[in-house]
């Protein structure tokens, strides 16, 4: 910082440092000593340009330019200060917030477990369902037997019903539509699935709140496996499907548009991520059909593609359906 010049009076010296702030000219006017004001200039670069402007003013110091010149340095300041907080909104804090786009295969791993307690207690829950249905191979009669969207028992029981896939949830067992998302097949299902739920999940949590996830996670879970139960009954057979991909899809197209048409929450999601995504979607749906089904890994192959479509659609669409509503006509 230089010291432009001085003034004897304390208008004089306020009025330049106005004047050279508006000409953003970073100035300010401070005592300096009895009957003496000095105005210093931030940034020696611009000293030649506030030089010519001190001149200016000693000679014309009732000029017009400088009538309005506090009012136009206060109202710089204050757009430059809302812009500044308009710009932390979008800044990820490392310590409450998502870590290093880059880090966790692109995924943006790194959310504080304070800030995400439903994502944890989902994916607590589906640890406890997954070990203690033993990954859904459990005897018939337990406790899988009671997540599952239709119960294989009662399934046997009523062969001639044209859909047996609503035979428990006509009941009443409404739970069902959600409860098959805490069954997984195995480790590597249910590791890969809560990672994503906590890449994704964790990051709608951590911004819009437990409130706004818990609904979305809902629809999404209710939609997913009704996909998968309406392409079953299409297909007149009885299937069993289980897993949080469905949801996991659901919000990942609800992070694929927020990123890219309205993210004012600062969602963080790779290019990298996307296409691993996008792939794994567009293998498992070609993995069901010649030629792929002969050389796909069998996990592959029977995989609830209907869910993971649905999914995916209405994520995007409740992520999308706000921005068209502010849109005019």
């Amino acid at each position: 910082m230089r010291q432009l010049g001085t003034f004897d009076n304390e208008r004089d010296a306020e009025r330049l440092a106005a004047w050279l702030v508006a000409q953003r000219i970073d100035a300010q006017a401070e005592d300096a000593g009895p009957s003496e004001w000095a105005v210093w200039v931030r940034d020696e670069d611009q000293l030649p340009k506030a030089r010519e402007a001190l001149e200016h003013f000693r000679a014309n110091p009732h000029d017009a330019r400088y009538a309005n010149a506090e009012r136009d340095a206060a109202e710089l300041r204050r757009r430059e200060e809302a812009q500044r907080r308009d710009a932390q909104k979008n800044v990820v804090q490392m310590r409450n917030r998502w870590g290093n786009p880059a880090a966790g295969m692109g995924m943006g791993m790194g959310a504080s477990p304070r800030r995400c307690p439903l994502v944890l207690t989902l994916i607590v829950a589906a640890f406890l369902v997954s070990i203690f249905t033993s990954f859904g191979e459990e005897q018939s009669g337990g406790l899988v037997d009671h997540l599952w969207f239709a119960a294989p028992a009662a399934v046997r029981t009523e062969m001639q019903v044209r859909a047996p896939m609503w035979t428990n949830v006509l009941r009443g067992e409404v739970w069902r539509l959600v409860t098959p998302i805490f069954i997984h097949g195995d480790w590597i299902h249910l590791i890969m699935n809560v990672l994503v739920l906590y890449t994704f999940g964790g990051q709608i949590e951590n911004r819009r709140g437990t409130l706004y996830l818990a609904g979305l996670a809902l629809v999404l879970a209710v939609t997913s496996n009704l996909g998968q139960a309406v392409e079953a009954t299409l297909r007149e057979h009885f299937s069993r499907f289980g897993g949080l991909s469905g949801v996991g899809y659901g919000l990942f197209g609800y992070l694929l548009v927020k990123t890219k048409y309205d993210n004012r929450e600062g969602y963080l999601l790779s290019p990298v991520t996307s296409f691993i995504l996008l792939l794994f979607f567009f293998l498992c749906i070609g993995g069901a059909f010649p030629p792929l089904n002969s050389v796909l890994p069998e996990s592959l192959t029977h995989v609830a593609n209907s869910a993971h479509a649905v999914g995916l659609i209405v994520g995007a669409a409740l992520a999308y359906a706000p921005i068209i509503l502010k849109k005019p006509a």
